[in-house]
């Protein structure tokens, strides 16, 4: 008798639920559209719950669904009813919204239906379009719903294919990023001089009031700028980077006797490290592969990267020279920072 009756408890509650849902079966009718530009990777419905909306009739409210689950039915859908090209570009069609009312009042059902879905080029939601409907039917709804919700997919996909033709320049598609480097001859700063070999630093330059309290003759402040913009072209980021070595005239010195000709040298080899490090730099971006997820860390890590490089190159020539006073070892430095400006051949 126990097991029995667990059984029969057991039957009630499924046919309860049978009873509390109406299912929505989409019609296997190949669609007259074929997009050209794109095929359906994958549906995603995004919603909280499967349910569709509700149907109230014969004095009870049944919850509607898609017969196979919402996102399984508008993928077997598509597979099998609209010719796709596989080799075109992948898109996820997301189900952001479906709500459906029907009420049945005497003999006819009043139904007021809506979809909104949502087109996705990986993590880039690109487009959603909204469908609303509304009907007066006799007997069952079902096949206004479900007619309804085809349509919906149909002329969702023809309006993305529409919309891909337009923009399918402007969003990308691939992951990685391209990236383009020049080394900058010019700026539109007045206090600021860019390298140049044609151009070597004069005392002239040096503009800035000496600091004091050290011992240093002069001082030189320069530094390599970064400034970059990006696009997409052709489905793909593209980084334009500019790369400035600079020295700035208000923030470097020269205190009275230091005014001479060895003075200037040891400064301008200072200079010479900036440069060559910017050059260095140009290089590691040109090398590195870049990838939508990473290349604004990236950047800024490589960045500072070849800072902390350039600051120890130039903490290690002035500890060689002590500031340019041994004269063998400033000579020895000038000569190979001028062959390595050559070498790195961006000047």
């Amino acid at each position: 008798m126990k097991t029995f009756f667990v059984l029969a408890i057991a039957f009630t509650s499924l046919s309860a639920y049978a009873q509390d849902v109406k299912q929505v079966q989409l019609k296997q009718q190949h669609a007259a559209f074929a997009p050209k530009g794109y095929y359906i990777s994958n549906v995603i419905d995004d919603r909280a719950s499967d349910a569709l909306g509700t149907i109230s009739e014969d004095g009870s409210i049944k919850k509607l669904v898609l017969a196979g689950g919402t996102a399984a039915a508008i993928k077997s859908f598509i597979e099998h009813n609209v010719t796709q090209n596989k080799a075109m570009q992948p898109i996820v069609l997301h189900v952001d919204k479906i709500e459906i009312n029907a009420r049945k009042t005497g003999g006819s059902v009043q139904t007021e239906a809506m979809t909104t879905f949502a087109f996705y080029i990986g993590d880039n939601r690109v487009a959603e379009y909204t469908g609303k409907g509304r009907a007066q039917t006799s007997g069952d709804a079902s096949d206004y719903i479900e007619g309804f919700i085809r349509k919906s997919i149909e002329n969702d996909l023809k309006d993305i294919e529409t919309w891909w033709g337009q923009h399918k320049g402007e969003i990308p598609t691939t992951s990685s990023v391209k990236v383009n480097v020049t080394i900058s001859r010019t700026t539109d700063k007045p206090d600021c001089i860019v390298y140049s070999q044609q151009r070597p630093l004069s005392i002239q330059d040096f503009t800035g009031p000496p600091e004091g309290q050290i011992q240093e003759l002069a001082a030189t402040y320069s530094g390599i700028g970064v400034g970059y913009k990006s696009q997409t072209e052709n489905g793909q980021v593209v980084v334009d980077m500019t790369i400035t070595p600079y020295f700035v005239r208000g923030q470097s010195w020269f205190k009275e006797e230091g005014k001479n000709a060895r003075v200037l040298a040891h400064e301008q080899a200072h200079f010479d490290v900036t440069a060559i490090k910017a050059c260095e730099l140009a290089a590691i971006m040109r090398s590195t592969a870049f990838t939508q997820e990473n290349y604004q860390a990236l950047i800024d890590k490589l960045q500072k990267q070849n800072a902390r490089d350039a600051n120890e190159e130039e903490s290690l020539y002035d500890s060689e020279t002590n500031h340019g006073i041994i004269f063998d070892k400033q000579i020895e430095w000038q000569n190979k920072l001028k062959e390595k400006v050559r070498e790195v051949g961006c000047y």
